[in-house]
């Protein structure tokens, strides 16, 4: 009998697949479930910030103004003048002025505390910089000296926080719900006050004062914000609190998540930003809602569960402060996790993608002339931030930890045996990567110190050492092991001379069998 010939749909298919995976450009997702991720996102995203088409290492830091007391720089503020500026930080009971790269020059003493607010206001007289702590007298900066103002009807070395709304200086006290304000264009004089307690159901204390700029700038329809320590949210409209006809409540006890420290909002165009236990929540998007709903828009929602448990485990601690910094697309939140170590979280203001910035030790930020700066937490040292290739001269750590993928065929078991990483760079690597199989959180515990890149064997150390070329498109096939329904690579490395874009990978598996 003659035998026929096999069809081609006979042969036996290839059990080997590949598949290109993009760079996490969503960014560091700390909210879904592990198993349900789109391939851009990231379950860590450390110093690593997500562009519109790949991500990269972030910037490094310098030292900028040394001698600022031997201990935290706890304040950062910035005067502008018609013509000038300056910078002032304050640390170890004295203010110094840290415009200039080098020694800081002090420039007031005897201070009790160094947790000033400050707002810039101008008058007929000057621009000042308006400084209250809740501790010491406030003072006033001219862009040359400072002055104490004489405050009359309250206790000045109560006033903790001050803003400036519709041509006044408000104020708010240490552990009370009155507000204070000066008339029209006065930096000294009479203070008055009106009393809050009656619209806070929750009782506490005023915590932060702030004026909503809805149109996006100075105007009639400007709204005077107050948040309290239990998250309630109290809104005026008008100019003088004096006169009835003038002062006109347009909101009260809308309840949102307790706000983080005295630094806990930030204005943003026509919005405020304000950090609380529930997250970092736009103003706008909050107020018409109850607290529930606020936190489901937050501006964190991405990692909401990573906020959450940071506002629980380290709210009270000093140091929470929020800041955006247009020339780098970005709002930082820092993240104060003890006394000497802080971390921010990051958001690109144009997609939304979040990262975590680890390294920067910050106490405070501030902007001064487009760039930013913060305050060590140890040391004295102001630093200028989002500059350079290394922190100080030390190296950048990083780590990228895309989402898990299943590769278009959950449930099936697979043999994982090539990855491909595909970066940009100006030189040679110092890279280390894992193969985390089925939500393992193996990272890589080392760094080669030369330029190679070092891969690991699945849950063991090295898998393979290939060497990396030095052209610009750095990308080479690196054996690996490991057997699941789904896989990431982890990729950890450290460089402080090198500007580095990571943009996919590619991974190469066998088939198994159906889980």
């Amino acid at each position: 009998m003659l035998r026929q010939p096999l069809s081609n749909n006979s042969r036996k298919a290839p059990t080997h697949q590949s598949v290109s995976v993009p760079a996490p450009v969503k960014g560091w997702n700390a909210k879904d479930s592990l198993a349900d991720m789109d391939p851009d996102w990231a379950v860590t995203l450390d110093n690593i910030f997500p562009n519109l088409t790949d991500v990269e290492l972030r910037s490094g830091y310098a030292s900028h103004g040394t001698g600022v007391g031997s201990g935290a720089v706890e304040t950062l503020a910035a005067w502008a003048g018609p013509s000038s500026s300056k910078l002032l930080a304050c640390g170890g009971g004295a203010i110094y002025d840290a415009s200039s790269p080098g020694a800081a020059s002090s420039i007031a003493t005897s201070k009790t505390s160094n947790r000033w607010q400050t707002t810039m206001f101008g008058t007929a007289g000057g621009n000042f910089l308006y400084m209250v702590n809740g501790v010491d007298a406030p003072i006033y900066y001219d862009g040359s000296s400072f002055t104490t103002p004489s405050l009359t009807g309250v206790t000045a070395t109560e006033i903790v926080d001050v803003i400036a709304h519709h041509r006044r200086l408000f104020f708010a006290f240490t552990d009370s719900l009155v507000i204070g304000y000066l008339a029209v264009n006065s930096i000294t004089g009479a203070v008055s006050t009106f009393d809050l307690g009656g619209l806070c159901t929750k009782g506490g204390s005023i915590q932060a004062l702030a004026s909503w700029t809805r149109d996006g700038g100075s105007g009639p329809d400007d709204i005077f914000v107050a948040i309290t320590t239990e998250g309630e949210v109290i809104l005026y409209s008008g100019t003088d609190p004096g006169r009835v006809e003038d002062w006109l409540l347009v909101g009260s006890s809308f309840s949102i998540g307790a706000p983080l420290g005295r630094r806990c909002i930030e204005t943003v165009g026509s919005d405020l930003i304000v950090t609380t236990q529930d997250g970092a929540i736009q103003l706008a998007s909050m107020l018409p809602i109850d607290r529930v709903g606020a936190a489901a828009k937050a501006l964190s929602d991405n990692i909401h569960n990573e906020f959450l448990a940071s506002a629980r485990s380290y709210g009270s601690n000093f140091g929470w402060q929020s800041i955006h910094y247009p020339q780098g697309s970005y709002a930082l939140f820092n993240v104060p996790l003890s006394a000497t170590t802080s971390q921010q979280y990051v958001a690109n203001t144009l997609t939304g993608a979040w990262c975590c910035f680890k390294g920067q030790n910050a106490a405070c930020w501030a902007i001064f002339n487009g760039n930013i700066y913060f305050g060590s937490t140890t040391g004295g040292v102001v630093y200028k931030a989002d500059t350079g290739t290394s922190d100080n001269g030390a190296n950048i750590e990083y780590t990228i930890k895309p989402a898990f993928n299943y590769f278009g065929k959950r449930g099936v078991n697979k043999l994982f045996t090539l990855c491909r990483p595909h970066f940009t760079a100006n030189g040679s690597l110092n890279v280390a990567i894992d193969l985390n199989i089925d939500f393992a959180t193996t990272t890589p515990t080392s760094i080669p110190s030369s330029s190679i890149l070092n891969a690991a064997l699945w849950d063991v150390s090295l898998w393979d050492v290939a060497n990396w070329s030095s052209d610009i498109n750095v990308a080479d096939w690196l054996t690996v092991y490991g057997i699941g329904d789904c896989a990431t690579p982890v990729i950890r490395g450290a460089e402080n001379a090198l500007t580095i874009k990571f943009s996919s990978y590619d991974v190469i598996w066998q088939v198994g069998n159906v889980l």
